[in-house]
């Protein structure tokens, strides 16, 4: 596509494909960039808008929020929000929340928090699934010549994500005993901050692939929840004690409740996957051992710089199992919803 044009992917019904169109390519103004988009990664979230089985988004709306490019525009005129000064050339990785920059979460660097944020790329405003995407200057986080682009676009979700729910939710310690339930794109990245804190890693998840990918990221071990009870499995490996945290990057009808079997007395839940469809959990089970459950929703920006200086240092990976060309999008979010895919899937435009 050549021009003052660019290609992008349009969700304009829910349960429909995506539809590919052409738009002028946006100009950036004070405060903006326009980024040539390298590579951006499909998660599973898209596939909860596309159908809006847990979230109803705005329509027509371009998703995408796993965004890395090369920045090719900066606008005239200063972000109050940053002192930064991006430039031509430079590879970047969009963060995707933009908070009300008014707020006490904001003000404390928790725009994912924030009750009334200007936008959500990809969620309520258009993402990145373009050959072009228009972002906010101070949201752009710079990548290591030695992190592939589309590593980089992974971890802008499931790496964010790790790094929240590790450090800041579940407070993960070295030498404590976490399980990570579901070893996805989320899953992956989850286990190699745990590692990378010094924690002893048991992943739980059905898919072979995954498994074995969970192992080579660090995984002290790799359970198959259809080959016996994942609950006594993880008490035996523990002593009968359970583990000191759960993370739980599922969320469906089950997996709530035994997460909160598999931790020991005192011990962390928390809940980042969610399906839409309602959980169950035996409160005793809860107030006996008095489990903390807490959620853990997105990320921060400083979690987004966290993540690329951790994958500058070879610290964590973004598991990519393929890539596709912007035209074929729907045929990558139809094996994405198939369930057979080892990390993240990725657009490239």
């Amino acid at each position: 596509m050549t021009g003052d044009v660019m290609r992008v992917a349009v969700l304009r019904a829910l349960g429909g494909p995506l539809e590919i169109e052409t738009r002028p390519r946006p100009v950036p103004g004070p405060g903006q960039v326009l980024i040539r988009v390298r590579a951006a990664g499909l998660c599973h979230t898209d596939l909860h808008l596309a159908d809006g089985s847990a979230v109803t988004p705005p329509l027509p709306l371009v998703l995408g929020h796993e965004i890395a490019g090369e920045v090719v525009t900066v606008g005239e005129g200063p972000d109050p929000g940053t002192d930064s000064r991006t430039e031509p050339g430079d590879r970047v990785l969009a963060y995707y929340y933009e908070g009300c920059r008014a707020c006490a979460w904001c003000a404390e660097g928790s725009e994912n928090l924030c009750p009334r944020p200007a936008a959500k790329v990809g969620f309520d405003t258009d993402g990145g699934l373009a050959e072009y995407y228009l972002a906010g200057a101070r949201s752009l986080v710079p990548i290591a010549d030695s992190v592939p682009f589309a590593e980089a676009a992974v971890l802008g979700c499931s790496g964010t994500t790790a790094v929240r729910v590790v450090r800041s939710v579940a407070r993960v310690a070295p030498d404590e005993t976490v399980v990570v339930v579901g070893a996805g794109g989320v899953g992956l990245s989850v286990i190699q901050v745990a590692v990378a804190d010094g924690a002893r890693v048991l992943a739980i998840d059905p898919h072979g692939p995954s498994r074995k990918q969970a192992l080579a990221f660090g995984a002290a071990d790799a359970l198959d929840p259809l080959a016996g009870d994942p609950v006594a499995r993880v008490l035996a490996a523990t002593g009968g004690e359970g583990c000191h945290a759960v993370i739980d990057t599922v969320g469906d009808e089950h997996t709530p409740g035994r997460s909160v079997r598999m931790a020991r007395t005192r011990g962390r839940v928390v809940l980042v996957g969610y399906t839409g469809r309602p959980a169950t959990l035996d409160v005793l089970d809860v107030v006996v051992r008095e489990t903390e459950i807490r959620g853990s929703v997105g990320a921060t920006l400083a979690d987004a710089r966290t993540v690329m200086a951790m994958a500058a240092e070879g610290l964590i990976h973004g598991r990519v199992d393929a890539e596709y060309p912007l035209g074929e999008v729907n045929t990558a979010l139809a094996r994405l919803a198939a369930g057979d895919v080892t990390g993240r899937l990725v657009i490239t435009p």
